[in-house]
């Protein structure tokens, strides 16, 4: 079969396509400052959040529980921000989030500080901010790719995904340095500080560099299934978007129970934590570093479902390990092939999207990433039963069984 090769509407292979080229444009180098900030911040938030539902809880279920409250609502609400993000300002979207994330802080530190606070409070205040976040990452990932021109296109996508990384190296590591310095309510004080200059930034941003595609005349549920048919006959993009349906959804729930990991595993603390997100944060930035330095490769779509293979290997391989070195060292595997891999699927996915459908996409892209939390909910209930360890262990093996229908089903690997 011959590859399958996507093409790029209005795109120019230029060298100004590779690396970090779109930082030379000013105005994305000052909104991805104040992107990064405010990812940090959400770090810090997630990791004092898992933390201190441990701490009062002490169960790994209820861990799952909190992770599945705060992403489910991506997937209730998902087709509701597909059938509206492609007819909305994303910008102002963006600024009336950013002010329910911050109300929502501030009403923790509030619980705190009286002494008030319970498990079900962070269970309602997850759900709030996950009902925020089934808006919040479409819109920011739609938003992307109109900041610049569309030359430079494919490189901010590969520093909007860097950024992100980033800030899980620097995150979990900060919010276990606050947790022991200042204690963990102030965590969320500096997530509610963090995100104002980003508010600012979205509160000044002129305009576009390249409009949006707005939508008008007919309803919002017929741009839905004209979206929805869209990603059915376009092939590429539907095997892109199967990436996320088993490798996010049972892959990514190490991440949930890290803090049990921590502490039952490594019989560390916040500390413990730290390191482990920290080092899954470094092997992530790793490999986005690293796609950004293949762009323009032939074979990417092969990159993606290798990746997924070795995703589920080393997953396997984590949850084996016993030692902090060990766990450290292979938690950083994890996170390198999920970088690349995810990032490369996330690159492919959005320079092959016509902009007229880059909303409805994106939704839907957000939409199977919300699966990962009932992947984090699975492995609590299989933690339970044959402890942490196993738990990821397995949902690893999962991963890896997925592979022979990426494989044969699909036509991603022919993907250039």
């Amino acid at each position: 079969m011959e590859p399958l090769t996507i093409n790029e509407p209005d795109t120019v292979v230029t060298e100004s396509q590779s690396g970090f080229a779109a930082l030379r444009d000013q105005f994305f180098a000052r909104y991805i400052t104040t992107y990064a900030i405010s990812m940090t911040g959400m770090m810090v938030r997630v990791t004092a959040m898992g933390y201190l539902v441990y701490d009062i809880t002490g169960d790994p279920f209820l861990l799952g529980v909190m992770s599945f409250a705060q992403v489910a609502p991506e997937i209730i609400f998902g087709p509701i921000v597909a059938a509206l993000l492609d007819r909305i300002d994303r910008r102002k979207l963006l600024i009336g989030l950013q002010i329910v994330y911050v109300i929502g802080m501030l009403a923790i530190m509030a619980l705190m500080a009286t002494d008030q606070l319970q498990f079900w409070h962070l269970l309602v205040i997850g759900v709030v901010m996950g009902t925020a976040a089934s808006f919040d990452w479409p819109a920011r990932m739609a938003l992307v790719p109109t900041l610049v021109d569309r030359p430079l296109m494919r490189s901010a996508i590969a520093i909007n995904a860097a950024t992100f990384n980033g800030a899980r190296v620097f995150g979990p590591s900060l919010a276990g340095w606050l947790i022991g310095l200042i204690g963990v309510m102030w965590c969320f004080g500096v997530y509610a500080a963090s995100l104002l200059p980003f508010i600012a930034m979205l509160v000044v941003m002129p305009h576009n560099r390249r409009p949006v595609v707005q939508l008008s005349g007919s309803s919002p549920w017929s741009d839905l299934r004209e979206g929805y048919r869209y990603i059915w006959e376009h092939k590429p993009i539907r095997a892109m978007l199967t990436v996320d349906i088993v490798s996010i959804m049972l892959g990514m729930s190490y991440v949930t129970m890290a803090p049990a990991f921590a502490r039952e595993v490594l019989d560390m603390g916040s500390e413990g934590l730290g390191y482990l997100l920290s080092g899954n944060g470094v092997g992530s930035f790793l490999g986005t570093l690293l796609v950004a330095r293949m762009s323009g490769m032939r074979g990417r779509g092969m990159v993606v479902v290798l990746g997924v293979g070795l995703f589920g290997l080393s997953l396997i391989a984590f949850g084996l390990t016993s030692t902090l070195i060990t766990s450290v060292g292979m938690i950083i595997v994890v996170g390198l092939i999920f970088g690349t891999y995810g990032t490369m699927n996330d690159t492919l996915i959005q320079s092959t999207v016509d902009d007229e459908y880059r909303g409805r996409v994106s939704a839907t892209y957000s939409m199977l990433f919300g699966l990962s939390p009932i992947g984090g909910l699975i492995a609590g209930v299989i933690a339970n039963f044959v402890g942490v360890q196993w738990a990821i262990a397995i949902c690893g093996m999962l991963v890896l069984a997925y592979v022979p229908y990426l494989w044969f089903c699909t036509p991603l690997r022919h993907v250039d």
